[in-house]
C-alpha cells in the first residue's frame, strides 16, 4: 500500500540533510548545507523556523548534545552550538585542518554518545574521505579511509551492526560494532547498488532492524531487511530525497529531507516540492535519537 506523502515544509532547501527528532523540544531539526541554515519543524503547530549559520561554516551534519544544543560537523571541523544561547559556535577539534578541500558530511551519534562523521572533498570526487569517531572526552579518532562521499551512518537496534555508505560508489557496507569500545570490524557489502540508477544517501533504522534508505536520482525510499534484501520501495514526489528520520512523540512518522541543487529550470518547475521536508506513515517505528555526551 502506498502511504500518503505530505510536504510539511516547502523550505526549497538547496541541500536539505540529516533530519533528527529532539524529544526535548518535540521538534524535527535539519539543515540546509548550502545556505547554510539550521531549521526546525513543530508538527503540533506546523511552525517552521530557519536560523542562518555563519557563512564561513559549511555544515554537513548536526547531532543533539546531552548538555544542550548541537554538534556541528563543518568544513572547518567539529563545533558545539546552542541556538538559544546567542553565542558563536565553539570549536571542539578540526581533524582535517591540513585538507582545505575537504568538509565533514553525514554524521550520527551511537548509543554511547560518541559522534561518528565522514569527510569528503567538497568539489572533487576522489577517494580522500575519512570516517571519524568523536568520543565524549573530545578525542577524535580516524576509523576508516579511502571513500568518496560518506552517508547512511546508522546502527541496528541491538548495537551489533553499523551501516555506512559511499554514495558515489553506490555501496552500503555493514560492520560488526562493539558498543563498549566503539570499534568496527568485519567490513562487508550490505547492499550493492552499482547496477541501479539510484545512489544510496541517508538512512534510518526501525525497531525491526530494517534500514530505510533514500535513493538520490530516482526519488525512491527503500527498506532493506537486516540481511540486505529489498522488501519495500516507495516512490517520492521528488527526484532527490536525501535522508530519513523517524519522529513524532511515538517515533512513528518518517520525515525525509530533499535537495534542489543542480536541477534545471524545467525540472524545478516540474518538481515544486524539491528541497522540501516530507512526512509519511510507513507503518514502522523508529529508535530514539542518541545525544553526544561531550
Amino acid at each position: 500500500m502506498t502511504p500518503d506523502i505530505q510536504c510539511v515544509v516547502q523550505s526549497a532547501d538547496i541541500l536539505g540533510e540529516v533530519p533528527l527528532w529532539c524529544d526535548r523540544s518535540r521538534r524535527l531539526w535539519w539543515i540546509d548545507v548550502r545556505r547554510p541554515a539550521l531549521q526546525s519543524y513543530d508538527p503540533a503547530t506546523g511552525r517552521h523556523t530557519a536560523q542562518r549559520l555563519p557563512e564561513t561554516l559549511l555544515v554537513g551534519a548536526i547531532a543533539l548534545r546531552e548538555a544542550g544544543g548541537f554538534v556541528l560537523a563543518t568544513n572547518r571541523g567539529l563545533y558545539v552550538y546552542d541556538p538559544a544561547g546567542g553565542q558563536a559556535p565553539e570549536l571542539i577539534v578540526n581533524p582535517e585542518a591540513d585538507k582545505p578541500e575537504n568538509r565533514l558530511n553525514d554524521g550520527k551519534c551511537d548509543r554511547r554518545g560518541r559522534f561518528w562523521v565522514g569527510s569528503m572533498q567538497d568539489q572533487k570526487r576522489e577517494p580522500k574521505g575519512t570516517l571519524y569517531r568523536l568520543d565524549a572526552d573530545r578525542q577524535c579518532h580516524a576509523m576508516l579511509d579511502g571513500f568518496v562521499l560518506p552517508n547512511a551512518l546508522s546502527w541496528s537496534p541491538d548495537d551489533r551492526s553499523m551501516y555506512f555508505a559511499d554514495t558515489h560508489n553506490q555501496v552500503i557496507w555493514a560492520f560488526d560494532f562493539d558498543i563498549d569500545d566503539g570499534a568496527i570490524s568485519n567490513r562487508r557489502v550490505f547492499k550493492d547498488w552499482t547496477q541501479q540508477p539510484g545512489r544510496p544517501d541517508g538512512a534510518a533504522v526501525d525497531t525491526d532492524g530494517c534500514v530505510w534508505n533514500c535513493m538520490v536520482a530516482t526519488g525512491q525510499l527503500v527498506r532493506l531487511t537486516p540481511d540486505g534484501r529489498v522488501d519495500r520501495v516507495i516512490q517520492l514526489p521528488v527526484t532527490n530525497p536525501t535522508c530519513p528520520a523517524f519522529g513524532g512523540d511515538g517515533l512513528d512518522t518518517l520525515y525525509i529531507t530533499s535537495h534542489s541543487q543542480r536541477l534545471a529550470p524545467g525540472q524545478l518547475a516540474a518538481e515544486p516540492y524539491a528541497g522540501g521536508l516530507f512526512a509519511l506513515d510507513v507503518g514502522a517505528q523508529g529508535l530514539p535519537e542518541p545525544r553526544y555526551r561531550g
